[in-house]
């Protein structure tokens, strides 16, 4: 892992799909990495690419997002210090499926994409959890649809907080205007009801951050069925 970081060692030591692997394939897949460095506004990818690596966030933030006809964004998850991400168009040779745009100064380690199919694609172990990941992206993606056919708006914000409590802790780093992209409705509804949730000392209301205070009461809000277990990376 020669002219790496201690930091960009151990994101790579982290990766279950990494660590699968043998010494002498993980010293070659350390070799090939690259670090790229990303300013807020900066776009990693459009909707349509060609896959060139496999990312993993070193620091900073990443919005994962599509944009509708009438120009309404609608954000799909973030991507933050110590997740990895984009094996999809990686596995099934396909263009990106959304947007990538950077919120936060960024730096990424990229595997680029010969070598993530020399070394990981064709390591059974290795290709396991990648499936397993992707297979999580799937049932987080069916919950959404579900979500939205069936669940009132309160239920649907309450989920996704708890979701995020259980993947970042009670301190979220999210602003009401990304959460609205992330639930497809206006701001305006969701700051209406995180008002009542703040009045009622459920949550605090920081600039940029969302603290739950008190998240049983978010959970007596989720009445369709159980809370889903979160998805970790």
């Amino acid at each position: 892992m020669k002219g790496l970081r201690p930091e960009h060692k151990a994101l790579i030591q982290s990766n279950p799909c990494l660590a699968q692997v043998s010494t002498e394939t993980q010293q070659s897949i350390a070799e090939s990495v690259y670090v790229k460095t990303l300013s807020k506004g900066q776009l990693l990818h459009r909707r349509g690419d060609d896959a060139v690596g496999y990312y993993g966030v070193v620091s900073g933030r990443l919005r994962i997002s599509a944009l509708s006809q009438d120009g309404k964004a609608l954000t799909l998850c973030f991507m933050q210090s110590g997740d990895w991400f984009g094996e999809i168009s990686l596995v099934d040779a396909k263009p990106r499926t959304h947007d990538c745009e950077v919120t936060e100064n960024c730096e990424l380690l990229i595997i680029p994409k010969t070598n993530f199919e020399q070394y990981l694609l064709e390591d059974t172990q290795s290709l396991r959890h990648i499936t397993q990941h992707i297979c999580q992206r799937l049932r987080r993606a069916l919950s959404f649809i579900e979500q939205v056919a069936i669940q009132p708006l309160p239920e649907r914000i309450a989920r996704r907080l708890l979701d995020l409590l259980d993947l970042n802790g009670e301190h979220i780093k999210l602003n009401q205007q990304e959460l609205a992209q992330m639930m497809g409705v206006s701001r305006q509804s969701i700051s209406k009801i995180l008002l009542s949730w703040a009045q009622s000392d459920w949550i605090k209301i920081e600039y940029n951050h969302v603290t739950i205070q008190q998240a049983e009461s978010l959970r007596t809000l989720c009445v369709t069925n159980s809370v889903p277990q979160a998805i970790h990376q």
